[in-house]
């Protein structure tokens, strides 16, 4: 890892790995084509000015391309008040292998209606998930969000609700 070498793409921000097989390349880069074919703006939601991808939209991309994946749980830790779950997302295309850790929490106090182990458990599996396709996949997000919803697409999401909700006499 110390010699390795690579090159960033100073419109996209994406890491490029030169020394990689011509065809793991190929794959890779119609399988991040095929995931920004897979996306639409509702798979995203803007919170505070920062565009999140909605968990169904994750799920979307992990499960539609051709890759194949795993998920498996490294640790727990479980309480009265609080889930902290551990995680390892591993993919791969081609003969190229990546894997993300990631961690998920979840308090009982975050849940709304019927507050059990069980909801703390899956919220704080789900938010593990979630982080770690974010962090596999994040050069296609980013290029989404960048492409197709940036500063203008917020203002008109902005102008289309003030209408809905009747701010303008339209």
């Amino acid at each position: 890892m110390e010699n390795e070498q690579f090159e960033i793409d100073n419109i996209t921000g994406e890491i490029l790995v030169p020394y990689c097989d011509k065809n793991d390349k190929e794959l890779i880069q119609s399988s991040k084509i095929k995931a920004i074919k897979l996306l639409n703006p509702n798979d995203f939601v803007n919170i505070n000015g920062t565009w999140e991808a909605k968990r169904d939209a994750l799920i979307k991309i992990l499960s539609s391309l051709p890759i194949s994946y795993s998920w498996e749980i490294k640790e727990k830790e479980l309480t009265n008040s609080f889930v902290s779950i551990t995680g390892m997302l591993t993919i791969t295309t081609g003969n190229i292998t990546r894997s993300s850790y990631s961690i998920g929490v979840c308090e009982m106090n975050e849940l709304k209606g019927i507050k059990s182990l069980h909801f703390m458990i899956t919220r704080a599996e789900t938010r593990a998930i979630k982080r770690a396709i974010e962090v596999l996949f994040g050069s296609v997000i980013n290029w989404y969000v960048v492409k197709y919803l940036g500063k203008w697409w917020f203002h008109f999401l902005k102008l289309y609700y003030m209408k809905k909700w009747n701010y303008f006499n339209w």
